[in-house]
């Protein structure tokens, strides 16, 4: 039900426009069209299609069609019933579909009941008044419904079988109006109809089309009395015509003649059925000449919708994260490229204050001199340059006094002690100052590199996000079918993979399911290997196994006579396809060197199970420890991080000890050229990389143990000790902790860890 809009009551009629010449038309036809001698179309097309704005144009266009059909007789009748109807729809201001279908049947009543009163020739005439009244309220609701196929398709969601039958009845009914046109033998209602019949058979389903050739069948030849003959041979031609669309309307038309052709000849006298084949001809080659462009515009008119396919609610979100992060990673650049802004025009500005000096001691020392005239303006220049040469001494020797201070400046200034002293002290103001406006530009770097380093951060998630992982669509679909086969029926199945070769399927299964049999039936569809992992909420997650696994043994030893050992390590995988080995070595021993390595170790740990590149997460350690205000703090990092899927290892080491590679009989050695973190605010984060297999042994250590009895480090002696063959990796660590304190005879000269892994298939 919908409201009139107000400007169509202040405004009722308007100027006719160019779109107005197709309605006029359509509406001739309707009028034309009649059935058991009456014309109730046409107040139906007004009623339910026609634009009321121009209703005069419809009410003409009405009376032509009655007046070209049935002469001019029955047009009072029918201009009654129209004004009748446009007056309602200036008074009701809904669209109430069943009040609007009786408005349009009494509309009948009315015009018809008026000329009763002069001309009643009995209840014959009043049955059939009411027959066309009911007539005409019902072809209101089917033009209603056909309207779907032309008005608002942008919004439309879809069509169902009433209305697609609405539209062909419709169709029918512009056809009848043509009865009565010909061309020598060839009649244009059957050449129009044969066509309106093959456009319904390409574009819609077999069913449809069937009943669209049974209903513009009936509804062309309603005015004669073949009208069922005829929706027989529409509609078995129509059926035989979608048979064929699949090859296309070549196929449709070749279908649709074969139809009539059978029909006719099975009727036993088809001359006297109003259709030969040479309209069906006609009407076919029309269908086939007729342009693609044109096609794709009746198709238009059947499909569910013009909108372009949606896209998937998954995909709407991974761009709409996307788009956001990577918004508030721009705004983070352009706050640090203000920090960065500031800072150089900060120190621009403090490299020319040298002049501070200057000022500053004549004001206090020159001001109220008797001499001050005679130096600062009658001779400047002279006192300006003597000025210059004491703070050349003071930047040279560090402090002017009397036996540094040009002999020729004592001559000349008769304030020379409280000069000497002044600027001494204000020098070393000056000093202090730019020391602290040095430490703040160098502080507002690191902030701008803090900032730095969450941009890449943010850009880091958002590249996750939209290339993250994939839906397999494919493999759901088998998956089903393969549960199913197997007695098994899923409630819901979701399968990922993300861009690390990991897959994940949840599955709600029935509650009494061995999860033995789902793990063979998901494996065999995705051809991996795939386990149990947990179940949540009823929902059962299944992963994808990695190819490799890494036998892990950390083993550490504190300084002697020190309670904590300095180092931290730790190792983890995650989101089951990446393993971390991560060890820090604080500087010195001890509690402090410890806080510094943990702290080190906390953070770097957390930001990498939260799946942060490794470059990312050590850029923000290093800025972060270069702010600590409360004192210096250093610590090496060294970071192993493996692929368990292809068995790819990548190494980054700030300022650790060597770690070796055992690959076959043949051992690697890996070094590090840089500093620790915490020292620079810039640091190198370059990284090496290897491949492993199955077999391989990797060894991490602290300069505690590289150095064990040496004063440079050497790694010889723990070559020798990896090439040994080990049942664990326990064992291994334990002899290279042993072999490095018998090196120290006995007493461990630094903190000592060691990290032993060991590549395995899963």
């Amino acid at each position: 039900m919908n409201q009139i809009n107000p400007s169509e009551i202040k405004k009722p009629l308007r100027v006719p426009r160019l779109n107005d010449i197709m309605p006029s038309f359509l509406m001739i036809l309707a009028a034309r069209a009649s059935a058991l001698g009456v014309f109730p179309f046409g107040v139906a097309f007004f009623a339910a299609s026609f634009d009321k704005s121009v209703a005069y144009i419809g009410i003409a266009a009405a009376c032509a069609g009655i007046a070209m059909s049935s002469g001019l007789a029955a047009l009072p009748k029918y201009m009654i019933a129209l004004t009748a109807y446009w007056l309602f729809t200036r008074i009701y201001r809904k669209r109430e579909d069943v009040i609007c279908s009786a408005a349009c049947g009494i509309s009948i009543l009315i015009g018809g009941g008026i000329m009763l009163i002069s001309e009643f020739n009995g209840l014959y005439d009043v049955f059939m008044l009411c027959t066309e009244s009911i007539i005409s309220a019902l072809m209101y609701i089917v033009f209603k419904r056909s309207n779907l196929m032309t008005d608002d398709r942008s919004k439309r969601g879809g069509m169902s079988q009433e209305e697609y039958i609405s539209a062909a009845i419709s169709i029918g009914v512009f056809v009848a109006g043509l009865s009565g046109f010909a061309l020598g033998p060839v009649s244009l209602t059957n050449v129009f109809a044969v066509y309106a019949v093959m456009v319904c058979a390409l574009n819609t389903s077999l069913a449809t089309a069937g009943c669209s050739g049974l209903c513009i069948g009936f509804m062309s030849a309603l005015s004669t009395s073949d009208a069922v003959i005829m929706m027989g041979v529409y509609g078995l031609s129509a059926v035989f015509a979608s048979f064929m669309s699949t090859f296309k309307k070549a196929g449709c038309a070749i279908g649709y003649i074969s139809g009539t052709a059978v029909t006719l000849i099975y009727i036993r006298n088809m001359y006297d059925v109003p259709l030969s084949m040479l309209d069906t001809v006609i009407g076919a080659a029309l269908f086939l000449v007729t342009p693609g462009v044109v096609h794709e515009y009746f198709k238009s008119f059947f499909t569910r919708s013009l909108k372009v396919e949606s896209v998937s609610p998954d995909l709407r979100m991974r761009e709409y994260l996307t788009m956001r992060l990577r918004k508030t990673a721009e705004s983070f650049t352009s706050l640090r490229e203000c920090f960065m802004a500031v800072s150089e025009g900060r120190l621009k500005k403090y490299s020319d204050d040298v002049g501070v000096i200057l000022d500053e001691t004549t004001d206090r020392i020159c001001r109220g001199c008797r001499m001050c005239g005679k130096c600062w303006q009658t001779d400047f220049r002279r006192t300006y340059k003597n000025v210059l040469e004491l703070i050349g001494v003071i930047e040279t020797s560090g402090r002017l006094t009397e036996e540094n201070i040009p002999e020729h400046f004592c001559e000349k200034c008769v304030r020379a002690d409280e000069f000497i002293n002044e600027i001494n002290h204000v020098y070393e103001l000056y000093k202090r100052d730019v020391l602290r406006r040095a430490d703040a530009v160098e502080t507002r770097n690191l902030v701008a590199g803090q900032y730095g380093e969450i941009n890449s951060l943010l850009l880091g998630m958002a590249g996750d996000i939209e290339d993250g992982f994939t839906f397999l669509e494919q493999e759901e679909e088998r998956l089903v079918d393969e549960l199913d086969k197997n007695g098994i029926m899923p409630y819901e199945v979701s399968a990922i993979e993300s861009t690390s070769g990991r897959c994940e399927v949840y599955l709600r299964l029935p509650p009494v399911i061995r999860r033995t049999a789902v793990e063979g039936i998901i494996s065999e569809v995705l051809g991996r290997n795939v386990a149990y992992e947990e179940t949540e909420g009823g929902l059962s997650k299944y992963v994808s196994k990695p190819k490799y696994t890494v036998d892990t043994a950390v083993l550490q030893l504190p300084q002697d006579g020190s309670k904590e050992n300095g180092d931290s390590a730790t190792s983890f995988v995650t989101g089951g396809s990446e393993f971390y080995a991560v060890l820090a070595d604080g500087m010195g021993s001890g509690s402090e060197a410890r806080y510094e390595s943990s702290s080190a170790l906390r953070l770097l740990t957390s930001f990498l199970k939260a799946g942060f590149s490794v470059k990312t997460a050590l850029g923000i350690l290093n800025s972060a420890m270069c702010l600590n205000i409360g004192g210096e703090t250093y610590s090496t990092v060294d970071i192993i991080r493996v692929d368990l899927y292809t068995g790819e290892a990548e190494f980054f080491k700030i300022g650790s000890a060597e770690s070796l590679i055992l690959s076959g009989d043949e051992v690697s050695v890996l070094s590090s050229s840089s500093v620790p973190v915490g020292i620079l605010s810039d640091i190198r984060l370059g990284s090496k990389k290897a491949e492993l297999r199955e077999g391989d042994i990797v060894l991490m250590m602290t300069d505690g143990i590289t150095e064990a009895g040496c004063t440079v480090s050497r790694t010889d002696w723990i070559k020798d000790i990896m090439i040994k063959p080990y049942a664990e990796m326990s064992e291994l660590a334990k002899e290279v902790m042993d072999t490095a304190l018998e090196k120290s005879r006995g007493i461990a000269r630094d903190d000592m860890s060691v990290i032993a892994m060991r590549v395995m298939g899963c």
